[in-house]
């Protein structure tokens, strides 16, 4: 196994806990390929069958979902360790919800379903780290419900409050461009730069381009 590939893996938190020798004996046993993707390349359209599980070893992919409008929303950024759509993989419905975009030149490391299956059975440790994973994302997914019902404002403060808490700082940098935010959020970026210049007119926070200093969220 290539160092790049076992170092992807490594990331992922799927093998969280394994070590290096551990991960490359437990693929000795399974059927997996590395494949390639230019930026720009669609990794799947929304609609397509999840059948393998993938995972990013380098590189970054963006999930978006097609609206009515034909308005794309960027739901989630994937980078190099995040496993894509491990949900959907043994699931009844096992259709992609969202359309997946590499960004950039990215390698995606392949099991078939099949020799994931063995793979989950061959270790514990593998077991428990794929159902904490699934249970990350029902967290996750339940708090993107909640947050249905909330204004842009309350929102807007709920994400500066992540980036404060992920950061360890007051002082933040915003890590998308604020296109990227607004589209995550389904709102026009004019309304999220309204939202952001109210928030500085109260006090609540001073904005410098990308870097915002929170002062009383």
């Amino acid at each position: 196994m290539e160092i790049n590939i076992l170092h992807g893996l490594m990331k992922c938190p799927l093998f969280s806990g394994l070590k290096e020798n551990e991960i490359i004996e437990l693929m000795h046993a399974v059927r997996y390929r590395v494949v390639r993707y230019h930026k720009g390349d669609i990794f799947t359209l929304a609609g397509a069958p999840c059948l393998h599980a993938d995972i990013v070893i380098d590189g970054e992919m963006t999930a978006s979902l097609i609206g009515p409008s034909g308005r794309a929303v960027r739901m989630t950024m994937h980078h190099s360790g995040n496993m894509l759509a491990p949900a959907f993989l043994f699931a009844k419905d096992n259709l992609y919800p969202v359309t997946v975009e590499a960004t950039t030149d990215t390698q995606v490391f392949r099991l078939p379903e099949q020799d994931m299956k063995q793979l989950l059975q061959a270790d514990p440790r593998l077991m428990m780290n794929f159902i904490h994973i699934l249970s990350n994302i029902i967290a996750y997914l339940t708090k993107k419900v909640g947050m249905l019902s909330m204004s842009v404002k309350e929102k807007v403060v709920i994400y500066l409050k992540e980036l404060q808490q992920q950061q360890q700082s007051n002082d933040i940098t915003l890590p998308l461009s604020r296109q990227a935010i607004a589209s995550m959020f389904a709102i026009q970026k004019f309304s999220l730069q309204r939202c952001l210049n109210e928030l500085q007119e109260e006090g609540a926070i001073k904005i410098d381009g990308k870097h915002i200093q929170i002062i009383s969220l």
